[in-house]
């Protein structure tokens, strides 16, 4: 551990555990939720939707729902099984469920080398960017507002 003043210290922990994650999230959020004043805004959910070919995973994505958006932490097709539509058939399940929990809109992130173009051609925009990250890309920061007909 590292001090850094006023008997504070700093500890470094790799991998941290399910729970500590969770305790921190959670402690975030209510502080947030007293700062907004909003109750309808309470509303988290952390899920994953698996796309399975028997008992292979051929396709995944986790989501996190807080403040009535859904983060798309990641979407992700087996190299295999890509140019079959898969990825836009799970997008689609994605902006149905983040609906049906009441989401206004997904926003995420997907670098130059991944899927950015997929996402644009399927009513993302572009809402932010970070040049040359990693180094000779670009990270595209992407959100689409959702209607009741979205999908």
């Amino acid at each position: 551990m590292e001090p850094i003043g006023h008997g504070y210290t700093i500890e470094r922990i790799t991998n941290p555990t399910d729970s500590l994650q969770e305790d921190l999230w959670l402690r975030l959020h209510e502080y947030s939720i007293s700062k907004l004043g909003d109750k309808s805004l309470e509303s988290k959910e952390f899920f994953a939707l698996l796309v399975k070919e028997g008992d292979t995973l051929i396709a995944a994505s986790l989501c996190y729902l807080f403040f009535k958006g859904l983060n798309l932490q990641l979407l992700w097709v087996a190299e295999d099984k890509r140019g079959q539509d898969l990825g836009t058939k799970l997008l689609k399940e994605i902006e149905s469920e983040a609906i049906k929990l009441g989401a206004t809109l997904i926003f995420g992130y997907s670098f130059g080398f991944q899927a950015p173009k997929f996402y644009l051609k399927l009513g993302y925009e572009e809402v932010g960017q970070i040049p040359n990250y990693p180094e000779g890309q670009n990270c595209y920061f992407l959100c689409k507002k959702l209607t009741n007909n979205s999908p």
